[in-house]
């Protein structure tokens, strides 16, 4: 978790980042979140239960509803994959970091018990350069939350978000900020990797594709098929642990 290279090349850079950023707040347009219900169901039998807590992904945004963004996506797989009935619910905040989240979302929290928890977080904590310590403390304070309220329900971490490939950003902050998206990864591979019944899901087909047609007109959020690829890949993981437990 050695972090030194990467705080003397983005010191380095740092006049240059300091400008494309400017440059990227005033460029990149500001899309709308969801709208509609930020919960829903896909009809069947033996009933499964999803929660999903994270940023402008899960808030929706630049996708018409929720049902076609990543939650809505994940529930989807997990039914046509399943064949179960899917009750599904998105918990999510355009512009939100994991400390803030811990400090939000534990009044949001439903009541109802989920057979499986997602954390999608990851994209602001890389603008804002929070070191791997910073995030893993972080996470494991938000894991803690939800494990205060559902004890054995298994969380699954989705993969950071790989800003390397996001058209929006110019190639020196894609470049740096992709970077420091591995880099809190693999501190969310290392922290699950230590907890029992806790899940790293990293990020591999959307990473591995050309970025046409995976982002909205912002070039920086997830269209609804960059979803749809997102919410299978994180469909996929949440079944291979329920057949293994």
């Amino acid at each position: 978790m050695r972090e030194i290279p990467f705080y003397t090349t983005s010191l380095l850079l740092s006049p240059v980042l300091i400008w494309q950023g400017l440059k990227a707040r005033k460029t990149i347009p500001r899309l709308p979140e969801a709208s509609g219900p930020n919960f829903g169901e896909f009809p069947g039998p033996n009933p499964f239960h999803l929660l999903v807590l994270g940023e402008s992904t899960v808030a929706g945004v630049g996708i018409p509803d929720y049902k076609s963004s990543l939650t809505g996506q994940i529930a989807s797989a997990l039914k046509n994959k399943s064949g179960r009935k899917i009750f599904w619910k998105a918990i999510g905040q355009s512009g939100i970091t994991l400390e803030e989240a811990k400090e939000k979302f534990g009044s949001r929290l439903p009541e109802s018990f989920p057979d499986a928890i997602v954390i999608a977080l990851g994209a602001n904590d890389v603008v804002k350069l929070n070191s791997q310590k910073k995030w893993s403390s972080d996470l494991q304070d938000l894991i803690d939350l939800c494990r205060t309220k559902y004890p054995s329900a298994p969380v699954f971490i989705a993969g950071v978000p790989p800003l390397g490939i996001f058209p929006a950003l110019p190639k020196t902050m894609r470049f740096v900020l992709g970077w420091k998206a591995r880099l809190l990864d693999q501190a969310s591979s290392y922290l699950s990797a230590k907890l029992e019944n806790v899940f790293h899901i990293p990020m591999r087909k959307i990473g591995s594709l050309s970025p046409d047609g995976i982002f909205c007109s912002d070039g920086f959020h997830p269209s609804i098929k960059g979803c749809s690829i997102w919410g299978e890949e994180i469909a996929d993981s949440i079944l291979a642990a329920a057949t293994k437990s």
